[in-house]
């Protein structure tokens, strides 16, 4: 399995990442492409630099051929002390990191405008949807921050040119790697003196930061510098790659990026690391939730399976017990990676009558997976393939593709199931 772990033992910004990334073999005209499918007048640079002595790549965002003014040598946090990532508006750090719908001079972008034209950009799929995932999670920390909705949420125009290719670019950057796995280490917010943003002084972690690495469930340390460190593209982009937080995981390293922010502290090598490779063979450590429930309402049930499995849950399934006093009860199990626990132990612990879950690790040996379609009768159904070694070893049709087939096309369920599987099989026997 392809797989990526991104090192933020020095904080984290968009051009941080998308020079990681590009250092590590992705595809710069991939990315431009990308980048201009979203909005022509811009382009990604890339220039060999160094902090610490240790060498990095800068990603520069250009308009029209000339430098960002966010990326310029000397733009920053407005605080003056040197470790800004390079960006102003919409990766500044502030608590409105260029976001805010109150008071801003200039031109702004609304988050609805910036998701049109994600949605009807030529982008490719994979693109589009980390892209869109990484807006929303920065309008709903805007929004958080603001105490507003998040669909009234505004980009600073500046900052949203900034904002789109540093997000378009990473996620581009991302395919063409093809990664297909990413951990990412303990996220260093920085801290110290508040910062001067659009609307008077800010503390660092900024608020927005701060909800987006709480939304994520990421572990965070305050970090060495006293500086804003991770910036709100930085936290939002992060969250959107991780499949799991934590430290490098076992693999066969391939390729190692190196990108740089825009100043040169003396506290830290101001850089963010990818490495990549291919994961090493192990079991994938998982999380179980296990809670007892006797007082629900069990028509409740379907609805709260739904929803756990919508927060991210891997599986989610009840076992029948009998508790004490000989009352009737169920054990509510979730499998669930690290990266998406907390979301699904607040559905837990909204949704059903437990006030208390148990956790416990688990290896799980899991087959790859891809998808096809077969067309029956002019109707499509997905089919999920598993491989094991190489090797096909079970082919299953998508069960809800064949039941809304077989009310098409008005017959039994089980004979659409039964002559799925068997045009399924026949593309791989």
């Amino acid at each position: 399995m392809r797989t990526a772990w991104i090192d933020c033992s020095a904080g984290a910004s968009g051009d941080m990442l998308l020079g990681a990334f590009l250092s590590a073999g992705a595809d710069l005209a991939f990315v431009n492409a990308a980048v201009a499918a979203v909005d022509p007048s811009l382009s990604v640079t890339v220039t060999q630099t160094a902090r610490h002595q240790i060498a990095a790549t800068k990603a520069t965002v250009e308009v029209n051929g000339e430098p960002h003014p966010e990326n310029l040598p000397d733009a920053g946090h407005g605080h003056g002390h040197g470790h800004g990532h390079g960006h102003g508006q919409a990766d500044a750090g502030h608590a409105d990191a260029g976001a805010s719908r109150h008071s801003h001079s200039g031109p702004t972008r609304a988050w609805a405008d910036v998701r049109r034209l994600l949605e009807q950009a030529p982008l490719d799929d994979a693109v589009r949807e980390r892209a869109l995932d990484t807006f929303a999670r920065l309008a709903r920390a805007e929004a958080s921050a603001h105490g507003v909705e998040p669909d009234t949420v505004h980009f600073h125009e500046v900052g949203a040119l900034d904002a789109i290719a540093d997000i378009v670019g990473v996620a581009a950057a991302a395919v063409s790697l093809g990664l297909e796995h990413v951990v990412v280490s303990t996220i260093a917010l920085g801290g110290g003196r508040q910062v001067r943003g659009q609307h008077g002084g800010i503390p660092i972690p900024g608020p927005a930061v701060l909800h987006l690495v709480a939304e994520a469930g990421a572990p965070v340390v305050g970090g060495t510098a006293p500086y804003e460190m991770t910036t709100p593209t930085g936290a939002a982009l992060l969250a959107t790659l991780a499949d799991e937080f934590g430290l490098m995981p076992p693999m066969r390293v391939g390729t190692t990026g190196v990108g740089a922010g825009g100043r040169d502290p003396v506290e830290v090598p101001n850089i963010l690391r990818v490495i990549v490779g291919e994961s090493a063979d192990r079991p994938a450590t998982e999380l179980v939730y296990e809670t007892n429930v006797d007082d629900l309402d069990p028509r409740l049930w379907p609805q709260i399976l739904a929803s756990l499995l919508k927060a991210g849950a891997a599986d989610a399934w009840l076992t029948p017990i009998l508790m004490k006093k000989g009352r009737p009860a169920h054990t509510l199990s979730v499998l669930v990676t690290s990266a998406k626990a907390d979301a699904v132990r607040r559905v837990i612990l909204a949704e059903t009558t437990a006030i208390g879950l148990r956790e416990y690790p688990i290896s799980k040996h899991a087959a790859d997976r891809e998808f096809t379609t077969i067309k029956l009768d002019g109707q499509s159904i997905s089919v999920k393939i598993a491989r094991y070694d190489g090797q096909v070893v079970n082919v299953q049709p998508e069960y809800d593709d064949v039941v809304a087939a077989a009310a098409e096309l008005n017959q039994p369920v089980k004979v659409v199931l039964a002559r799925a599987v068997a045009a399924a099989e026949a593309l791989w026997s």
